[in-house]
Order: C-alpha cells, then sequence, then structure tokens
C-alpha cells in the first residue's frame, strides 16, 4: 500500500488560520487522503495538529532591529534567521509537494527543489510585493524605496523560475510571471469565496445590519469613508446600522474610528467588531444587506483582489465598491452593485440611500450576485484545478 501524498505548505505573513491556506487548500486535501503540514512564522511559536488534522509548526517572529530596512538585512545573514530553521524543517518532512506562500521565502525555494527526493515546488504569488511596498511603506527616502521595490521585481522573478508553477490569484501578476517562465508555467487560481448561504435566508426586513465591511480595518481601506458615508446616510435613514468585522490596523486606528463616532453620536449606527474565524464569517453576511469594498487608489489595490467581492455576492449583498481595478469590472460586469469613488462620501451615501429604497435594484443586483456566484465564481472549480496541476507536476516528478 502506497504511502499518501505529503503536502506541505510555507508561508511568513499569514496566519495558521488563513482563508486560501488553511480553508481552501489544506482542509480539503486532508479530506482527500493527502498528508498535510503548514510551516510559518507567527507571533508565538506553537505545534501540533489542527482539529481538521493539518499537522503544523509556527516558528517564532524574530526582530533583530526596529527600522525594517536594518531588521531585514540583520535577517537575511544571521546564520540562524527563521528561514534557515524553516528550510531545515521542510527538509526534515520529506514532502512530495512544497506548495510556497509570501515573497521572503522564496530565499530557500532553490534549496528544496534541489533535495534528493526531487519534490514539487509550486510557488502562490499571492501580492504585487513590490508594489505593495510602494503603497504601504512610508519613508523620507522614496528613491531608495523605489530601488528597493525594483530590486524585489527582480529577485522575485528570478526566483520564479526555480518553481514547477507559479500560482496567482488575478491576472496581472499571472501575466507578469509569464513573461518571465512562460505561460504553462504561470496560471490563475481565483480567490473565489467557498463560504456557502445559509440554506435558510434570513428574510431582507429582519437583518440586522445594512451594510458590512470584512476584512482588515485600515485608512486605506476606506475606514473613514465609510463611517463619514454613515453620518450623512443617517440624514435620509435614521436607523441605519453598520458593521465593521475585522481587526485595525495599526491597532491605534481602532482608538481613531472611535473617537470620530463618538464625537458625531455614530456609536448606536456603527459596530465595530473584532475578526471571528473565517467559518463564522457567513453567518454576519446572512445578517447583512449591502457588502462594502471601498479600498483607496493607490497601486497595489489597483491590481489586488479582494475576496470579500465574491463573498458578498455569493450571499446576495449587491456591493458598494470603488470605481477602478478588478472591482469596477466585476461591479459592472456582473450587474451585482455601484462602482463609486472611494474618496467621494457622498456618492456612497447616495449609493447606499438607493439601494435601501429602490427594492427593485437592490434584488436585481442581489439575484445578480448570487446567479454568478452558482454559475462561476465557485472556489470548489478553482480547488479541482490546483488538484490537476498537483498531479500533473507528481506526474512529470
Amino acid at each position: 500500500m502506497s504511502k499518501p501524498i505529503r503536502i506541505c505548505f510555507l508561508a511568513d505573513r499569514h496566519n495558521l488560520f488563513d482563508d486560501r491556506i488553511y480553508w481552501k487548500m489544506a482542509v480539503p486535501l486532508v479530506k482527500r487522503g493527502y498528508t498535510v503540514h503548514y510551516l510559518l512564522i507567527g507571533g508565538e511559536a506553537a505545534s501540533g495538529t489542527t482539529d481538521e488534522g493539518v499537522h503544523f509548526k509556527i516558528l517564532k517572529l524574530k526582530t533583530f532591529a526596529p527600522n525594517r530596512f536594518l531588521n531585514f538585512f540583520l535577517k537575511r545573514f544571521n546564520p540562524r534567521n527563521n528561514y534557515r530553521i524553516m528550510f531545515e524543517e521542510a527538509k526534515r518532512l520529506e514532502a512530495d509537494i512544497y506548495h510556497f506562500h509570501d515573497l521572503w521565502i522564496n530565499r530557500i525555494a532553490v534549496k528544496l527543489k534541489n533535495l534528493r527526493h526531487h519534490p514539487v515546488v509550486f510557488y502562490d504569488a499571492r501580492e504585487p510585493y513590490a508594489e505593495d511596498y510602494m503603497s504601504y511603506v512610508k519613508t523620507h527616502f522614496p528613491l531608495l524605496l523605489r530601488i528597493f521595490a525594483s530590486w524585489i521585481n527582480s529577485w522575485e522573478k528570478k526566483q520564479s523560475k526555480n518553481y514547477d508553477l507559479i500560482i496567482a490569484n488575478e491576472n496581472i501578476v499571472q501575466q507578469n510571471f509569464a513573461n518571465v517562465v512562460g505561460e504553462e508555467r504561470a496560471v490563475v487560481l481565483y480567490n473565489y469565496t467557498d463560504l456557502a448561504a445559509d440554506h435558510q435566508e434570513v428574510p431582507l426586513m429582519e437583518k440586522k445590519y445594512d451594510l458590512i465591511y470584512t476584512g482588515a480595518i485600515t485608512a486605506l481601506r476606506g475606514a473613514f469613508e465609510i463611517v463619514k458615508a454613515v453620518k450623512k446616510v443617517r440624514e435620509e435613514i435614521p436607523e441605519v446600522k453598520a458593521l465593521f468585522l475585522g481587526n485595525c490596523y495599526p491597532p491605534e486606528f481602532k482608538e481613531r474610528l472611535r473617537s470620530f463616532i463618538d464625537s458625531h453620536n455614530l456609536a448606536h449606527h456603527i459596530e465595530l467588531a473584532e475578526a471571528v474565524p473565517y467559518p463564522q464569517v457567513a453567518h454576519y453576511y446572512q445578517l447583512s444587506k449591502i457588502g462594502l469594498v471601498l479600498l483607496q487608489r493607490i497601486k497595489t489595490f489597483e491590481i489586488s483582489m479582494p475576496i470579500k467581492l465574491f463573498e458578498y455576492m455569493a450571499h446576495g449583498l449587491p456591493v458598494i465598491g470603488s470605481d477602478f481595478g478588478h472591482m469596477k469590472s466585476y461591479i459592472q460586469n456582473d450587474d451585482c452593485g455601484i462602482a463609486v469613488d472611494p474618496t467621494d462620501t457622498e456618492a456612497i451615501a447616495k449609493a447606499v440611500v438607493d439601494l435601501l429604497t429602490n427594492h427593485e435594484l437592490y434584488e436585481r443586483y442581489s439575484d445578480n450576485g448570487k446567479r454568478v456566484s452558482r454559475e462561476r465564481y465557485r472556489w470548489e472549480l478553482e480547488f479541482e484545478k490546483l488538484m490537476s496541476y498537483y498531479n500533473k507536476a507528481l506526474d512529470a516528478r
């Protein structure tokens, strides 16, 4: 009797219960009889096996200097940094497939690929990392930042030649890699949702929240624009209620939001809730009427594909989203919501009022979102593609 195929996921920016790595990839693989390990870097060291049967080991994050760039170089050259430890742990597992997530783990890719048992090595290129640095990092030395971002892009593309397959979650990143490794070795697995709506739908008039936003709560993700829009909506719909479901970044940002909410008497209209385990998110979608994804216009958001867009659609929530990038295309092409300037709180508020007062418009967008989700935007279809890529690579091996 042959041994089960052993698959090892590796990450350093995503947590143990990450929706794509853990819930969409690792858990279904365990259900199909694969042995699945997950190595990652996190806040505290831990190891064990989850209730779903995923074996994991978390290496405690090491910080060598408060400055992020100095820390980068010190960490890189430290003989016992976490990436070297991660390589040793991964090597010990003798996995048939190593599936990388996140940028800096690329530094051990070629070493794993060259192990004596000739494993398959995949890279999940989940972010436009060079654009992330340019969009998120604040510095007094913008020229140095541009040079660093350019080097990251070149280094990542060079490392990509070591992989059997590059997996992106949208077509811009995929094409950038295809230009380096070829179309056959760069594919897209869209990050569609696997969160199914409950069979017992909550009637529209019984829903608790008019608006919901899920995910990281930050200024660049439109948090202040949302609360300002709620303030305007209240003038026409006095009982409007919005839910933020997620963690604030940086943590002190929550106090800034609370200060604005309190100073404008919005405490009864806006609820700031902490993030909940991934499988529980669907419950809050069932209690909500409209989904918000008002990312601000920065380079990385012009490329990235927010998963919440597909989660909203699957649960019949008309979407109010930013009028650029993939968001605009999906909203308009699938006729499932309203695309607005994410900085224009008047336009956001008008879109909310229109949806809450025009039942025919609301139902059209809601029905369209659910229909296209059933027909096309289902994670199980993407997972089957992943299985075919694994099997093809293993056969070639």
